[in-house]
């Protein structure tokens, strides 16, 4: 039997699905809905944590291993991964990969997202918005391939193998970190570590611009269950945003700001649900 609720996450790599829409994706799973991440890589050219097991030629192997207990953790019903390579940081040797996501088609990465879709049935897409976050150039990639195939899904006329009859979802959500905050948390970061390599990332069209925010989840009962599955990601280490003082911390951990794509909404009051009048 059905449920009610579906939700698909299309991320690029393990750990987005937690550091970036944890606290979404546990959300969602305790609205009731059936909750997939479609992730696009297994992670291979993450920096290893100080103390991790992980080596340069397991990485793959454990981030994927880490993604699926941490997706477990936030109550995520299934996981897909998409096969591609990771592509590095823009400017990488990485980027050169002929497996790396960033040189695959893009027709034939969205056909596979299309055929996630269409097998999961989501009512709700949810991806990164569309600067990556900091620019990762396959946080950026992934993106492109949700907005394509999310139209792609719905449409009879498109036809790929195995993709499945046609379903189209009925919202779209660009996830992401609101600017402000990402400035303010930034600025904290250079109070405390002004050496920190993080420092050189551009703020200045980092996040989600304050005023295209659409949407204000209240997932401040999830924060524990957020927290858990970041500890499950031991590769990656701790992500920055757990050493912020208390009222940042707080506005990390207790909300989660997102754009609704499509339709698009415009004006009046934020959403606090993202399944509403669905």
């Amino acid at each position: 039997m059905e449920t009610d609720r579906r939700l698909l996450a299309v991320v690029a790599h393990p750990d987005d699905e937690t550091f970036g829409a944890g606290s979404v994706l546990a959300w969602a799973a305790g609205q009731g809905a059936e909750v997939t991440v479609a992730c696009g890589t297994r992670g291979e050219a993450g920096e290893i944590a100080p103390g991790s097991a992980a080596t340069p030629e397991n990485l793959g192997d454990v981030r994927e291993a880490e993604l699926r207990a941490a997706a477990k953790t936030l109550g995520v019903a299934r996981v897909e991964l998409l096969g591609y390579r990771d592509s590095g940081m823009a400017g990488t040797a990485e980027n050169g990969h002929p497996d790396a996501l960033i040189n695959a088609p893009q027709e034939d990465v969205a056909a596979l997202v299309v055929r996630v879709t269409r097998s999961v049935r989501p009512h709700v897409v949810i991806t990164m918005e569309p600067g990556g976050g900091y620019g990762h150039p396959d946080h950026i990639r992934m993106t492109e391939i949700a907005v394509r195939a999310f139209g792609l899904a719905g449409d009879a006329a498109y036809s790929a193998a195995g993709a499945g009859p046609p379903w189209r979802p009925e919202r779209l959500y660009y996830f992401g970190f609101k600017r402000s905050l990402m400035r303010a948390v930034f600025e904290h970061m250079r109070s405390i570590n002004p050496d920190s390599d993080l420092l050189r990332i551009d703020t200045a069209k980092m996040g989600i611009p304050d005023e295209d925010v659409t949407t204000v989840l209240d997932t401040s009962p999830y924060t524990a269950t957020r927290h858990a599955a970041i500890a499950e990601h031991r590769s990656q280490g701790p992500p920055p945003f757990e050493m912020l003082p208390d009222h940042l911390y707080r506005e990390f951990f207790e909300k989660d700001y997102l754009v609704r794509a499509e339709p698009r909404r415009q004006g009046g009051e934020p959403e606090t649900s993202l399944f509403e009048g669905l």
